[in-house]
């Protein structure tokens, strides 16, 4: 069974970085970070070009041909006499022939490369990806492949992706390259990207959970949101991650929110019994805060001090605002005027006719400071971290150089816009200073 601090932790950990990345943003409000000297050209999330010298990441290139230089791919590039994956060259790649396969996986006429390293024995002409936009598995004539390159030993006749991570062939399961050992092939069942099961078992991943009951095992899910695999139920337990949460009623056991649960007796937060009235409490719909007539709780943490009245969540980064502050987890901001600081979406806020930028902007290497050069008196939310004004597009709060706002006008063009941005071929502009 999975140990109880890797499954108590999961969700504390994500929330508690979320937590941290606000903090130390909003701490700073109105105040110019002090420049790394990195984006003085930021050509994309991973590659810059900094006193004319083409950077991967912090690493110079200083061999590289910039007037041929070209970004293939988030950590991929290419000039006129080499291949490049991040900073190193890709020995003998074939400039004319080189196409990318899949994260971490390319090939040309003469070779399959993972990384920067020739895949000995693959065979360039018949290797693919298998699978959606980030394939975990690639197949040649002979083999199958995990996202490493690594062969499995897979019957390749009898090969079939179930869902996503899972994978069969005549004689067993694999869940991402990993078989699962005693597996009925022929009653074997994904119920999610993380759980799954057969007529004997129930499975995390590759692991079997020795307690569940195949034949009633579910996952927990309240009715507005995706199955969130935080909580699982048969018709003897409920479980946190795998996790058996004793004295949990499972008939009566829902999702609320985004990590609180509810049964007939109690409302959780992991595997934690919370002080909240049941018949007179608020959720928000990104469930990071919850509270009752007479407190209000950051996950399984009480805020302390707030107005009960007038408490409410703000966005998805952590942040609420009572009449007399606003507060990032469970602590006091206390250099934010309440009154002033609106929730736009996503990562943005409005504070005076500032945008304020609050994610971490990790697809673009680094975090940025929290003040953006967005219009705040014209501007329009498009989702997924894009923003517009009359003048300019920005993800991650960051100026795209070749997008302009009228290119951006639905959630396809976002979607769309999105991709090239993941895919690494979209570079930002320099914020004013």
């Amino acid at each position: 069974m999975i140990s109880e601090k890797s499954s108590s932790d999961y969700s504390k950990g994500v929330r508690m970085r979320k937590f941290l990345v606000t903090l130390i943003l909003v701490s700073t409000v109105i105040s110019c970070s002090k420049d790394d000297g990195m984006d003085d050209n930021i050509l994309n999330g991973t590659y810059a070009k900094k006193f004319n010298i083409i950077h991967y990441k912090t690493n110079p290139m200083y061999d590289v041909d910039k007037k041929t230089f070209e970004i293939l791919s988030f950590d991929y590039a290419k000039d006129n006499e080499h291949i490049y994956f991040g900073n190193k060259i890709i020995a003998g790649a074939d400039i004319e022939s080189f196409v990318l396969v899949g994260d971490y996986m390319s090939k040309d006429k003469n070779h399959v490369y993972y990384r920067e390293m020739i895949l000995e024995g693959a065979d360039p002409e018949t290797f693919f990806a298998i699978g959606g936009e980030i394939p975990k598995y690639f197949s040649d004539r002979k083999k199958i492949y995990n996202r490493e390159g690594k062969p499995l030993n897979i019957n390749i006749s009898k090969f079939r992706i179930l869902l996503e991570n899972y994978v069969i062939d005549d004689k067993n399961v694999y869940y991402d390259g990993r078989k699962i050992s005693g597996a009925d092939i022929n009653t074997f069942e994904p119920l999610s990207d993380t759980y799954s099961k057969d007529s004997n078992r129930v499975y995390m991943e590759n692991r079997v959970l020795e307690d569940a009951n195949p034949a009633t095992f579910v996952i927990v899910a309240d009715q507005s949101r995706k199955k969130s695999e935080i909580y699982t139920k048969d018709n003897r337990y409920v479980y946190y991650y795998g996790e058996i949460m004793e004295g949990a009623d499972p008939e009566t056991f829902v999702q609320i929110g985004n990590i609180y649960a509810k049964d007939k007796n109690h409302i959780y937060e992991s595997k934690q019994i919370l002080d909240i009235d049941m018949k007179n409490y608020k959720i928000w719909e990104n469930g990071i805060y919850i509270k009752d007539k007479t407190k209000v709780y950051w996950g399984g943490t009480p805020v302390e001090g707030v107005d009960v009245e007038t408490f409410e969540e703000l966005g998805e980064e952590n942040l609420a605002k009572d009449k007399n502050h606003v507060y990032s987890g469970d602590s006091v901001l206390e250099k934010l005027d309440p009154a002033l600081l609106k929730y736009i979406g996503g990562p943005y806020y409005l504070y005076k006719n500032n945008i304020l930028y609050l994610g971490s902007a990790s697809l673009l290497g680094k975090k940025r400071k929290l003040e953006t050069d967005i219009d705040g008196k014209n501007y329009v939310y498009m989702g997924d971290e894009l923003i517009k004004d009359k003048k300019h597009v920005y993800y991650a709060g960051q100026r795209l150089k070749e997008v302009k706002p009228e290119e951006l006008n639905t959630a396809d063009d976002a979607r769309k816009l999105k991709k090239k941005i993941i895919d690494g071929l979209l570079g930002i502009q320099k914020q004013r200073k």
